[in-house]
């Protein structure tokens, strides 16, 4: 679309102000997102990784650091299973419960006080926490903020793809995470539990507790990550950032409901995995980053989709790097070197002197990027990017929508003349991070 077009779009559309969804844990009212659009960057910046690789196959860390990522990585990992009771208390998990009724669940229809008390009534906090025990995700799954599969807007949103945004969604869990049952709601349908990342709620068919046998089963065998996305495992799917254990070449544990109700392990054929952790260079983080090139946003792990920090974390996932759940947590993870008080131009010779390509992260607020070399003698960052703040028509907060992963330099829609404030994501840049000890 060209950028007349994208005017001309936006100004007949009328649209209510809203939240503009940032990758942070914590979410803060943004300008609702307007209408889709291109940007400069995305001709000039080649949209493939392998261009920024180069094909360098020089790991970026040495075995005994990445052996030391890898073991911090496995502590955090399987740390639920250690647990003997929640860590969250009944007052930090009733909070929203507790709340007033707000937002819209789609394009018409709001939520009521009505409908909340309901939820609190099911949630029965009273009892918790009531389920005390591990337990592991059976599929790929939805962590929520409150024991309900309806979305949370803050404007009448007619379609969820067009403006992902439901603030009730938390993350999308792999199949195969540890987690620790706190609590069960009173129809059984929900599970409060605690992650290796964060704490909510999922709907218990995605959830089954586990045995002392099934985890020395489980621990037992060297670990293997999927390195293909949307990889089958008797119907259901697994991506890059799935970790499961790793019996023998081409054969990976799956996690299934047993007769009673807890957790069993299957040996399932799978040609897309390889062992865990797989030596980190150039060549190979292209490799997995091409296969996110283009898939579209989605806030939360919303629609079954990554936002930001979630790419950056499943990325860094197969390396054995452990990243946070948010932007923010990320940014501070590994050996950060700040970009406060510098200009556009010095920020982009810091991170071209300092970053590493592929093993650097750089941070905002909200938002969270991985460098992968230059273009241009200019910075290259991987994102999964919403889009341009821009003003129009004039005088509102808007976005220029881009809504998928893609390269871009640092600044992003500069060259748009409705640019809000006149101001980048590189003017707001704080940090550059490098992941462990990695070196060029």
């Amino acid at each position: 679309m060209s950028r007349h077009a994208c005017v001309l779009h936006l100004l007949c559309l009328v649209l209510a102000i809203a939240l503009l969804a940032s990758c942070s844990g914590k979410k803060q009212a943004r300008p609702v997102p307007t209408a889709s659009g291109e940007i400069a960057d995305l001709r000039e910046f080649p949209q493939d990784l392998n261009r920024y690789a180069s094909g360098s196959r020089k790991p970026l860390m040495s075995p005994s650091t990445q052996a030391s990522q890898a073991s911090r990585w496995q502590s955090l990992f399987f740390g639920p299973w250690r647990m003997e009771k929640p860590s969250v208390g009944k007052k930090e998990a009733s909070t929203l419960l507790n709340a007033k009724a707000r937002g819209w669940k789609d394009g018409q229809r709001r939520w009521t006080e009505e409908e909340w008390a309901a939820m609190r009534s099911n949630a029965n906090m009273a009892s918790w926490p009531n389920a005390c025990q591990p337990g592991i995700t059976l599929r790929a799954a939805n962590l929520r903020e409150m024991p309900t599969a309806t979305p949370r807007f803050v404007h009448p949103t007619p379609d969820a793809r067009k403006d992902p945004f439901d603030y009730f969604q938390y993350s999308l869990l792999p199949m195969g995470m540890p987690v620790y049952i706190c609590h069960r709601s009173l129809d059984g349908r929900w599970l409060f539990v605690e992650t290796p990342l964060v704490s909510g709620w999922m709907q218990s068919a995605d959830i089954a507790p586990v045995g002392a046998d099934f985890v020395a089963q489980w621990k037992g065998a060297r670990l293997g990550c999927i390195t293909k996305e949307h990889t089958s495992l008797l119907g259901e799917s697994a991506g890059i950032g799935t970790v499961l254990p790793l019996p023998s070449a081409g054969t990976v544990y799956m996690p299934v409901r047993g007769a009673n109700g807890t957790a069993a392990v299957r040996s399932v054929s799978c040609a897309d995995v390889s062992p865990w952790p797989i030596v980190m260079t150039p060549a190979s983080v292209a490799a997995l980053g091409n296969q996110l090139i283009g898939q579209p946003y989605g806030w939360g792990g919303m629609l079954g989709l990554r936002d930001c920090s979630a790419m950056t974390r499943d990325l860094m996932t197969p390396y054995g790097i452990w990243l946070p759940r948010n932007s923010r947590a990320q940014a501070r993870t590994g050996y950060p070197i700040s970009l406060a008080g510098m200009s556009v131009a010095e920020k982009e010779a810091t991170i071209m002197r300092s970053g590493v390509p592929f093993a650097s992260l750089v941070g905002m607020n909200g938002h969270i990027m991985l460098y992968v070399g230059t273009c241009n003698n200019r910075p290259a960052i991987l994102h999964d990017y919403w889009g341009v703040h821009v003003d129009e028509p004039k005088g509102e907060d808007q976005r220029l929508v881009i809504g998928r992963v893609v390269v871009t330099s640092i600044t992003p829609g500069r060259e748009l003349p409705d640019l809000h404030d006149g101001r980048t994501i590189g003017d707001r840049m704080h940090t550059v991070t490098i992941l462990g000890n990695a070196v060029n």
